[in-house]
């Protein structure tokens, strides 16, 4: 079991009521090249490690398996998750939330069920 907080495109807060969204892939649109490639950057500057990488998405870890932490990073969203450690959360929870910087992101709190962009916190 993990805690689970996604980034996606703004466009998703601001184009679904709700959460049904998350069972139909079609209604999530993919991260522009140019985002995702500032994602990659920004996950390796901020010292997550790539695990895994495929033609559909890379698996990150924390500083090495620190917290339990582990990131994908998938065509349409971005998906940090951790076990339940205060730490752990602590840690996705502010990362996610400073991946909104730009305004092109919206940060979605699985467990809470909130949506955070930049300039709510």
């Amino acid at each position: 079991m993990s805690y689970t907080i996604s980034l996606f495109r703004k466009e998703v807060k601001e184009q679904n009521q709700g959460f049904d969204f998350l069972e139909d892939q079609s209604k999530i649109p993919d991260f522009t090249a140019e985002q995702f490639q500032k994602l990659k950057r920004r996950l390796l500057t901020y010292k997550f490690e790539i695990e895994t990488e495929t033609n559909d998405y890379i698996v990150f870890n924390f500083k090495g398996g620190q917290f339990g932490i582990q990131v994908t990073l998938f065509s349409n969203q971005l998906s940090f998750s951790s076990g339940f450690n205060e730490d752990g959360i602590f840690e996705i929870a502010q990362t996610a939330s400073e991946f909104t910087d730009s305004g092109e992101f919206a940060k979605l709190d699985m467990q809470e069920g909130k949506w955070e962009t930049w300039g709510d916190v």
